[in-house]
């Protein structure tokens, strides 16, 4: 199921109405972490055409289950972890261009948090906007009822705090 969700979410992409602008000037040196033990290879191979910053849960960083999908406008990382699927996106695409300054687009602008926290179909999920590039850290627990990855905020957010720049360029 998660890899039809994942094609899905590449045809999507790819027949997208356009692609977000990247602030690159609100990216700061401050936010990609310097590692202290050079990335793995399978890692900066499979980001290096990325052109939206690359965020990963610095908990993540060396897990040798990664898997990478990835183009120029969007990525997805995910890992096979003790029973559950971690899956980190990143996608500066849109269907449908807005104005900022539509009436509609200013109040749902000013109701949304730094970050959404949800659960659907026993998937938990973080969603948020940086940079303007959209991203999603989901949590698939093979058993959601019981898992409380998948029935407690408390790892999503464990995994949204710990988040690092590991790539991406202009």
């Amino acid at each position: 199921m998660r890899l039809f969700s994942l094609i899905l979410f590449t045809l999507l992409s790819l027949n997208a109405g356009g692609i977000l602008p990247i602030d690159w000037s609100k990216v700061n040196s401050t936010q990609q972490q310097k590692a202290s033990i050079p990335y793995p290879k399978k890692l900066i191979e499979g980001i290096k055409e990325v052109r939206l910053p690359v965020y990963l849960s610095s908990s993540y960083v060396y897990d040798k289950s990664i898997m990478i999908v990835a183009d120029k406008g969007f990525y997805s990382i995910s890992f096979v972890v003790n029973g559950a699927t971690l899956l980190f996106e990143g996608d500066r695409t849109y269907q449908e261009a807005v104005s900022p300054k539509n009436p509609e687009f200013q109040k749902i602008v000013q109701k949304t948090r730094a970050v959404e926290i949800s659960q659907s179909e026993g998937i938990m999920m973080a969603e948020f906007n940086r940079h303007g590039a959209n991203y999603a850290i989901s949590v698939e627990c093979e058993k959601p009822k019981t898992d409380k990855r998948c029935t407690n905020e408390e790892f999503i957010r464990t995994l949204y705090a710990k988040l690092t720049m590991v790539g991406g360029h202009p």
